[in-house]
């Protein structure tokens, strides 16, 4: 078995003093405005060491992290975590016109990596490591499509800081050396395809939902938008003429590529979206924050304590709240909305003594997509459907559509 390699010797800040019988650590680590205590704990263990030798690898680490997550900008890049941060400050601002969702796809695919070798020289980073990082990936229970895409990025970071010669071409190419996970060969989890939700499981959720939610969901499946685009709406990107609107996404997934994206919202699709257009042209259509405040006008219209008892409305209210609402939403925050309404319903449905599992099966705001892809080549064809997706190419649309069954039974009956 081949030996593993040592950690950077640098030394760390602080003093590492014995407390009792294990080793701690007295630091201000970088983002801290005050010195602190702290004991080394070993991941995976429940207490500090009590092995000095450990102890400093466990500061080592520490200190890479924390200065991973400080706000201090990276001026000499020599460990992961610092090649990850340059990677990150470099990302924010090339991928600018994808609303952040690959900056997010890197900070998921790092976070093992800066999890467990934050403080490893760039330079002893090779297969064997990056296979460890994909069996953390495993332990965590991702899939193995998911784990793939995330190994790709790792790749992908690694051939830009060959570009801006932080890392050498041999580390780039010795990580090629890594094969994907292949379906039955690995016990990472396998996933199905996303399949198109009956429209009958679409409605059922609406009345759980808040008229914003509702009106979202509604929309989606009528245009079958992508969430991203559904997200970022506004009174400016939509185009009133004839009896069609079109709506152009400010930003879209294939953005980059010069191609523009036009979605199409008919008779019905407006009349859901007129009441969201009475605002400023640039304010979005879909506000958390107005939702929010709504839901709060309606506690207090029926309230039943009386207004001279109690604390007056708003008075209890955080001045700056961690979490205040934001002016739209995202497709992580429609997706748990959706979820919410969705797991409203079945409770409803188990209270009455239903079966959530056969009366209401759990979906996504993507399956909606899916969902009026499929519906639209059912009564036109691909080409129809591939329009309405805004895909450039039939292969990309057949993803979408599912098969109509009925036309084989038809032909079966016939022929078969």
């Amino acid at each position: 078995m081949a030996k593993k390699s040592k950690r950077s010797s640098k030394k760390v800040p602080g003093t590492i003093y014995k407390n009792g019988s294990r080793y701690w650590w007295k630091v201000r680590l970088p983002g801290s405005s005050k010195t602190k205590s702290v004991p080394l704990v070993p991941q995976g263990a429940k207490q500090a060491t009590p092995y000095k030798d450990v102890a400093i690898e466990c500061a080592k680490l520490m200190w890479s992290k924390a200065v991973f997550d400080s706000q201090q900008k990276v001026e000499q890049v020599d460990t992961i975590a610092e090649l990850v941060k340059a990677y990150l400050e470099f990302a924010q601002t090339y991928y600018i016109h994808d609303n952040g969702r690959e900056i997010q796809a890197i900070k998921y695919a790092t976070k093992q990596l800066v999890d467990n070798f934050a403080d490893l020289p760039i330079e002893e980073f090779g297969p064997r490591r990056l296979k460890d990082v994909r069996e953390f990936m495993i332990e965590e229970n991702l899939s193995r499509r998911v784990i793939n895409s995330r190994v790709g990025i790792i790749r992908r970071m690694f051939k830009w800081a060959v570009s801006e010669q932080i890392a050498s071409p041999m580390a780039y190419h010795a990580l090629g050396a890594v094969d994907g996970l292949r379906r039955g060969y690995t016990n990472a989890r396998e996933v199905e395809p996303v399949r198109a939700i009956d429209e009958e499981y679409v409605y059922k959720v609406l009345p759980y939902a808040s008229d914003t939610i509702a009106a979202m969901i509604e929309l989606q499946l009528l245009t079958g938008m992508r969430p991203c685009e559904l997200t970022i709406m506004r009174p400016c990107d939509i185009t009133k003429k004839d009896d069609v609107w079109h709506y152009r996404p400010q930003k879209h997934k294939n953005s980059f590529r010069g191609l523009e994206r036009i979605i199409s919202i008919g008779p019905r699709g407006q009349e859901i979206l007129r009441p969201f257009l009475l605002k400023k042209r640039t304010d979005y259509c879909f506000s958390p924050q107005e939702t929010e405040n709504k839901r709060r006008r309606e506690l207090t219209l029926t309230r039943k304590t009386p207004l001279s008892c109690g604390n007056r409305p708003g008075t209890n209210r955080k001045a700056k709240p961690q979490r205040a609402p934001r002016d739209h939403y995202d497709t992580r925050s429609y997706g748990q909305a959706v979820k919410r309404a969705i797991n409203t319903a079945r409770r409803e449905i188990k209270r009455q003594g239903g079966n959530p599992d056969e009366e209401l099966p759990k979906w996504t705001p993507y399956q909606l997509r899916h969902t009026a892809a499929t519906k639209i080549r059912k009564v036109f064809n691909y080409e129809t459907a591939g329009a309405l997706l805004g895909h450039s190419n039939l292969s990309a649309t057949q993803i979408y559509a599912e098969r109509n069954q009925g036309l084989a039974d038809m032909a079966a009956q016939q022929f078969g």
